[in-house]
């Protein structure tokens, strides 16, 4: 009978982080083309929108951080600067909820 094989440790961290970077590419691109079109008719929920777009950026900053660390050896199992990563991702989806409701009650 053959011994199964471990599975790769990584790959976790690695689907997790891919799919980190792509939450904050879709929402900074999201931002900013929905700010454009906010400008001429909502220039404040215009500068909110594009005042959240760096919080994506800082996001995919801190997801691919978090992977790092996770790929280390003496860290497997430890959630440190994951709580950095879940408040970045809610003031993100906050803001994109306050401008949403500014835009459709305004």
């Amino acid at each position: 009978m053959a011994v199964p094989q471990p599975a790769d440790r990584g790959a976790q961290a690695e689907r997790t982080l891919l799919a980190w970077l792509r939450t904050a590419l879709a929402t900074a691109t999201v931002l900013v083309a929905v700010g454009r079109e906010l400008v001429a008719h909502h220039p404040v929920a215009a500068g909110l929108v594009l005042a959240c777009t760096p919080v994506a950026a800082v996001v995919a900053a801190l997801a691919r951080r978090r992977y790092r660390a996770v790929r280390l050896d003496n860290h497997l199992g430890h959630c440190g600067g994951a709580g950095l990563l879940a408040a970045g991702g809610a003031l993100v989806v906050a803001g994109g909820a306050a401008v949403l409701a500014y835009v459709l009650t305004g």
